[in-house]
């Protein structure tokens, strides 16, 4: 038998993230990444929408060298300050039509070797076409590292296949997302993804939940209940944290996986079941069954199609876009415009996150929420509570609802920060840590506020 192992061990350990930028001859961003979203303190979505130009007018870094490299046709290395704290050195490489003019233009932070020569620009030119062909990227999961290319290009492959798989690795690095996406490239992705955490079930309700009963099973007037294994008929079902089932429930199971059939308790009758087995656990099942703690027979038979995947730390690369995504999501969640800064994405980048993804999402949030939330002494806090109290009564009649408070406290510190830099939208913005359209939007919401109480 052969097995098919995913450890993606080695490659991503010294994985550093690099910036990136693509660009028409004109300046349009065609491709970025999300390490550049970063460094620039602004969803990747939106870099995607802009010219070079326009970032440097926002003051979002210091200089365009993909504009220096457009204008010279050579290329350019120079080192680059961001809004955020982030000091890159970066190369831009035009790759030239053959009449002379610009094509597109390469922009990374790696110190490439590559040389303005016809050839080497046409492999950078397919390598980008490539890229541009291949952009597209599961959903729901962040595989910037090789490590979860890897990992999902198996997946594709094994999809379509009803093979038993096993995923292992630490807790929190997304077993279950990787089942949900082998579900849904399946031939079973219209039938019933269902998981079974068999940590989650009391031992002496296990075969309850796992095969279901039959009627009066309770007593005479209980009505029965199918269990989890007939729920996921022609669909899949999902056996999270796997060395938690109890070792009868195992060899009950093994007999449902060798015969496609399972019994209701109570019940006379054997029910025909059509489930492809995927099962998941942070443990090292081999030790357990040589320490007579999980079966033999059922390990070989769950353990066709190995799948590890590694814990964070060894994945710097899907940090970048794990936090990206992270942060995104909950600026939108609470109404946030965080940024991250140069100091603490190192910061990040160095702990080892036993947690794994799931402590990294927690620790996301914790920023989001606390952030801009300055330590006074006891006078500063008098003072401040002295002015919010004046602000409040000089302003009640305009507070309808909170939001109305909300909208014109916003706009009268924009106001002020504004002032503060003579009216440089550019310079309010970075101070803010928002996006210049944001100070129009929200000063526009204060003033049809106000205007309305008129």
């Amino acid at each position: 038998m052969t097995n098919t192992e995913i450890s993606g061990k080695s490659h991503e350990q010294n994985d550093l993230p690099s910036t990136l930028f693509v660009t028409d001859r004109l300046g349009n961003i065609l491709i970025s990444n999300e390490f550049t979203a970063i460094t620039l303190g602004i969803p990747l979505e939106e870099i995607l929408r802009s010219n070079v130009m326009d970032l440097v007018s926002a003051g979002y870094y210091d200089y365009s060298i993909t504009m220096e490299a457009i204008r010279t046709k050579k290329r350019v290395t120079k080192k680059i300050n961001t809004n955020r704290g982030f000091s890159i050195l970066s190369t831009s490489i035009p790759i030239l039509e053959p009449d002379g003019e610009i094509q597109l233009v390469v922009t990374t932070s790696n110190e490439c070797p590559i040389e303005e020569s016809k050839l080497e620009a046409e492999k950078i030119e397919a390598s980008i076409i490539n890229e541009l062909d291949n952009s597209i990227s599961p959903p729901d999961i962040v595989a910037e590292s090789i490590a979860m290319k890897q990992i999902i290009k198996v997946c594709d492959q094994i999809a379509p296949y009803d093979s038993k798989i096993l995923i292992t690795g630490e807790s929190g690095t997304g077993k279950e997302v990787i089942a949900n996406y082998i579900h849904q490239k399946s031939n079973r992705s219209n039938g019933p993804f269902v998981t079974l955490n068999c940590a989650a079930i009391p031992s002496s309700l296990f075969e309850y939940e796992m095969f279901g009963y039959e009627d009066g099973v309770y007593d005479s007037k209980s009505k029965g209940k199918i269990g989890l294994i007939e729920t996921a008929h022609q669909g899949i079902l999902f056996l999270d944290e796997l060395s938690e089932m109890p070792l009868d429930m195992q060899t009950k199971l093994l007999r449902v996986i060798e015969t496609n059939e399972l019994r209701r308790v109570g019940g006379i009758e054997n029910i025909k079941v059509d489930c492809r087995f995927i099962a998941a656990t942070n443990c090292d099942l081999w030790k357990l069954v040589k320490q007579g703690k999980f079966r033999q027979d059922l390990f070989y038979r769950i353990n066709v199609i190995p799948i590890h995947i590694p814990p964070l730390r060894d994945r710097k690369l899907d940090i970048v876009g794990l936090v990206s995504r992270f942060i995104d999501e909950f600026n939108q969640k609470y109404n946030k415009h965080f940024s991250l800064s140069a100091d603490e994405f190192q910061h990040m980048l160095s702990l080892s996150w036993p947690g794994n993804v799931r402590e990294l999402r927690n620790y996301v949030e914790r920023l989001i929420v606390i952030n801009n939330l300055p330590f006074k002494n006891m006078n500063e806090i008098v003072t401040d509570w002295f002015a919010l109290d004046h602000f409040i009564n000089n302003n009640q009649s305009h507070f309808h609802s909170l939001k109305d408070f909300t909208t014109i406290t916003e706009g009268r510190y924009i106001e002020k920060v504004l002032d503060s830099c003579q009216g440089n939208i550019s310079e309010a913005a970075q101070k803010l840590g928002i996006h210049r359209s944001v100070i129009y939007r929200k000063l526009k919401k204060m003033e049809e506020n106000l205007e309305n109480e008129h």
